[in-house]
């Protein structure tokens, strides 16, 4: 298969108009395939490494989410147990080793699928022959992220050059991070897609540079305190408020 990139932003990958899945079977429920985000835990002549997570997320006849070093967007065809990937489009930014072996390696494999299967809690692709390609667990909110995002008012926009805003959710229910003066520290608790943040404490520093920077800070704190909901979208997280308005934008931190 000739795989095609083309730049564009995860949001326009995500949000290009799709083919059809069929309904699914024989190795599971099109459901557990479909809507739940996945990111790999091993694959064929893949050696994945600390903070390079490929990640799929399907979703009405599209495929997106991370290789490990670019976005990308695929269509794909689901019948029963089989499952065909399309040519794969994508960023195209240049990532050192290993991502960029591993994303080779990925998108390559991904163009060998023909079948899946749900085994135990994990997803398992495969080639015609039915060996395994590759095999994905359940994307979990624990983990360290990096802001990408944030809406303050009516505008979401980017974090201030300069500034970085992060999040780490541990398993126990501890969220910390910086709100790009002040670290901050809270808990909260999140099962299936449905989140509830408790306010957030942070030490008390007061940053005059760059501007804005304690203004964003607060719309960052307040919106953390506003989220009901999380949603995947290949390797980006997005907290929701009740309406499903984007607060916040993540993607996660790399060592």
């Amino acid at each position: 298969m000739r795989v095609a990139f083309a730049i564009s932003s995860l949001v326009l990958l995500a949000g290009l108009a799709g083919g059809c899945g069929g309904d699914g079977g024989g190795g599971g429920d099109a459901a557990q395939l479909e809507n739940t985000p996945w990111q790999l835990v091993s694959g064929t002549d893949i050696t994945l490494s600390d903070g390079v997570v490929p990640s799929a997320a399907f979703s009405e006849g599209r495929v997106f989410g991370s290789n490990g070093c670019n976005q990308y967007t695929a269509p794909y065809t689901l019948d029963g147990d089989s499952l065909e990937i399309g040519d794969v489009a994508g960023t195209l930014m240049a990532c050192p080793p290993p991502a960029d072996e591993i994303g080779q390696a990925y998108v390559a494999a991904l163009a060998e699928v023909a079948s899946w299967e749900i085994d135990g809690e994990e997803l398992v692709l495969s080639d015609a022959d039915g060996n395994e390609l590759l095999r994905y667990e359940v994307a979990s909110i624990v983990g360290a992220w990096v802001v990408t995002g944030i809406l303050d008012g009516d505008a979401f926009s980017s974090p201030i050059l300069d500034t970085e805003l992060t999040a780490v959710f541990a398993d126990e229910g501890s969220l910390t991070g910086s709100a790009g003066c002040n670290s901050y520290t809270t808990t909260y608790t999140a099962e299936t897609g449905d989140i509830s943040i408790e306010p957030a404490t942070s030490t008390k520093k007061l940053c005059p540079e760059p501007e804005g920077v304690m203004d964003q800070e607060a719309a960052y704190l307040a919106a953390l305190g506003e989220a009901t909901q999380y949603a995947f979208n290949g390797a980006t997280m997005d907290l929701l408020d009740a309406e499903g308005k984007r607060l916040v934008s993540f993607a996660l931190a790399t060592p």
